[in-house]
């Protein structure tokens, strides 16, 4: 399951876990917090929804400029996918805190550039992200129309993403507790989401994201007719 990261660069897929009381612990983790939030499926595929209007040739990334990820890191990324699907996640759990809400936390050592997941969900348009009251939307495919750019909402289905913790953009504390990054690309002509480790993460370490890396610097106004959100309530 772990491959072998020669470049430094290179994407590396998980370890799962070998103890099957601590698996079972994780697995378990996940359920229970999906379960709580009310999501109605698990899923590790992005999810078009025609009776919205939002059909997967939306998703065309040459309406995008994404940077091409490299030929080894799309090898990598659709091995770690079907390790998944065989039940070999991350080592990881998803706690809860009656202050904080969700959080997601490492039960191994977790290298650095780790894959960790896919961001994946219902798809929608920048221009309905109004319906949601969702705080974990991600951009997806950004034309710089919101009727076509294109946003990853896991209200309703999704996978462990939603639950990493997100940061303070407007706390130098804060900022320095983000360990995760995302990173847009393209296959088979879609634009697609993953999530990676930043720097090497401890045993009981929580995961931390930006979820608004990228547009540092933007109004609370601006943010949101991009789809972003203002995070100043985060920790």
């Amino acid at each position: 399951f772990l491959s072998c990261n020669i470049h430094k660069n290179d994407w590396v897929i998980p370890l799962p876990l070998s103890a099957p009381d601590i698996y079972t612990k994780s697995l378990a983790s996940m359920v229970a917090a999906m379960k709580y939030c009310g999501m109605q499926r698990y899923s590790e595929d992005l999810i078009y929804n025609e009776s919205i209007g939002v059909t997967e040739d939306m998703n065309n990334d040459l309406l995008d400029c994404v940077e091409p990820l490299s030929q080894r890191n799309l090898d990598i990324f659709n091995e770690y996918k079907a390790n998944v699907k065989k039940g070999a996640f991350p080592p990881i759990c998803i706690v809860h805190d009656e202050k904080v809400g969700f959080s997601v936390e490492a039960l191994a050592v977790i290298p650095r550039h780790t894959l960790v997941s896919e961001y994946v969900g219902e798809v929608t348009t920048v221009e309905r992200s109004g319906e949601t009251s969702s705080d974990s939307l991600m951009m997806l495919l950004d034309t710089g129309d919101p009727k076509t750019s294109l946003l990853v909402d896991p209200t309703r289905a999704g996978n462990i993403a939603r639950f990493l913790s997100g940061i303070n953009n407007r706390s130098h504390v804060s900022r320095r507790k983000a360990n995760v990054r995302t990173r847009r690309f393209t296959l088979n002509g879609k634009c697609r989401v993953a999530l990676f480790t930043s720097k090497k993460i401890e045993p009981g370490d929580k995961l931390h994201y930006d979820y608004n890396a990228g547009v540092e610097g933007k109004t609370v106004v601006e943010w949101a007719k991009t789809g972003f959100y203002d995070t100043s309530n985060f920790f």
